[in-house]
C-alpha cells in the first residue's frame, strides 16, 4: 500500500493508520531478516520510520499530542538504523567515484580500498548482529506502535494539513539559504532532512489535490543529490578510519580530492533545482496548494 492518504477517510484515522502499518512493517522487516538481507532490511526499516516520524509532525503540528517515551523510542531506533545505513550505502558512493575517475584510480588500488570498505561494512554487521542492534530496533519500533493506540489525534482537515505542508516548505526553504551561505556539509545534509520531511508530508496529501506530483518527483530528486553529496563526505571518513588502509594515506587523500571535485559539481546542481522547486514564499506555496485542492468527498465512516 502506498503512502498517502485516502480522499474518503477521515484524515485523522488514516494518519494512525498510516503509522501503526509502518511500524509493524519496519519491526517485521528487522525481525525477520537473514544475514544475508541483512542491508537490505536495515534500508527498508529506516525509510519507514522516517515516513512515521514524518506522520509525527503533522499530527503534533495539527495539535496532536504524543507521548514523549514514544516520540523517543522512534528517535533512537532510526538513529541506529542509520549508523548502519550509512556503511553499506558507501560502498555505492565509492564505486560512483570510480566510474566517473575511472582513469585517476588504477585498477589495483581501487581493489584494495573497496575490500577495505567491505570489510568495514561486515565487521559492523556481524558487531550490529551479536550486540542485537536490530532486534532492539525493532522492539522500540514495536512498542511504538502499541502506544499508537493511545495518541491524541484531533481532527485534522485538508486545510490544516496544507497549513503543515506549507510550514514545511518554508522551513526547507530556509535550510536552503542557510546552506547556500555556509557551504558546510552539515548544513546541506540539514536540508536534505528538511526536504524529505516536505517530500513525504506531499506524498501523504497527493491524492487530495492535483498537480503535485511533478513537485514530489523533483523533491525526490533534490533528497537523492543532497544524499549523494552526504555521502561522498561520509565516504572519506570511513575510509580514514580503516585501520588495514592506513598503508594508503595518499591513496585515500586522492580519493577525498576526488570526491571535493564530485561534490562541487553535485553542490551547483542541486542549488539550481533548490532555487526552482523552492522559489515561492510560503504564503505562495500554501495559496497554490489550496488552489490544487480537490474538491471534498463524503467521508465514510470510521470503522
Amino acid at each position: 500500500m502506498s503512502f498517502e492518504l485516502h480522499q474518503r477517510k477521515h484524515i485523522d484515522d488514516e494518519l494512525r493508520r498510516i503509522t501503526r502499518r509502518e511500524l509493524r512493517l519496519a519491526s517485521a522487516t528487522l525481525s525477520k531478516s537473514e544475514p544475508s538481507a541483512f542491508g537490505t532490511s536495515v534500508h527498508e526499516a529506516r525509510k519507514r520510520a522516517k515516513k512515521v516520524r514524518a506522520v509525527v509532525e503533522v499530527i503534533e503540528r495539527s495539535g496532536g499530542d504524543i507521548p514523549g517515551k514514544d516520540r523517543k523510542r522512534l528517535e533512537r531506533a532510526a538513529r541506529e538504523l542509520s549508523a548502519l545505513r550509512d556503511s553499506a550505502a558507501i560502498i555505492d558512493t565509492f564505486d560512483a567515484v570510480r566510474r566517473r575517475y575511472a582513469k585517476r584510480m588504477p585498477e589495483h588500488t581501487y581493489g584494495i580500498l573497496r575490500r577495505g570498505l567491505v570489510q568495514a561494512r561486515e565487521q559492523r554487521e556481524r558487531r550490529a548482529r551479536s550486540d542485537g542492534v536490530t532486534s532492539d530496533a525493532a522492539q522500540k519500533l514495536d512498542k511504538t506502535r502499541k502506544g499508537a493506540k493511545r495518541w491524541t489525534v484531533p481532527a485534522i482537515d485538508l486545510s490544516q494539513l496544507i497549513v503543515v505542508a506549507s510550514s514545511a516548505y518554508r522551513r526547507s526553504r530556509t535550510a536552503m539559504k542557510h546552506a547556500r551561505e555556509t557551504g558546510q556539509s552539515a548544513t546541506l545534509h540539514r536540508w536534505r532532512k528538511r526536504v524529505k520531511m516536505l517530500w513525504y508530508q506531499l506524498r501523504l496529501v497527493r491524492p487530495l489535490t492535483t498537480g503535485v506530483a511533478a513537485l514530489i518527483a523533483d523533491l525526490k530528486r533534490l533528497e537523492t543529490e543532497l544524499g549523494e553529496d552526504h555521502n561522498l563526505v561520509v565516504l572519506g571518513a570511513t575510509l580514514r578510519s580503516c585501520r588495514d588502509l592506513r598503508s594508503m594515506r595518499a591513496d585515500v587523500r586522492q580519493i577525498e580530492q576526488l570526491a571535493v571535485r564530485m561534490r562541487q559539481a553535485l553542490r551547483k546542481r542541486v542549488f539550481v533545482l533548490g532555487s526552482r522547486l523552492l522559489r515561492r514564499k510560503r504564503g505562495a506555496f500554501a495559496r497554490w496548494l489550496r488552489r490544487s485542492s480537490k474538491p471534498k468527498r463524503p467521508q465514510r465512516a470510521a470503522a
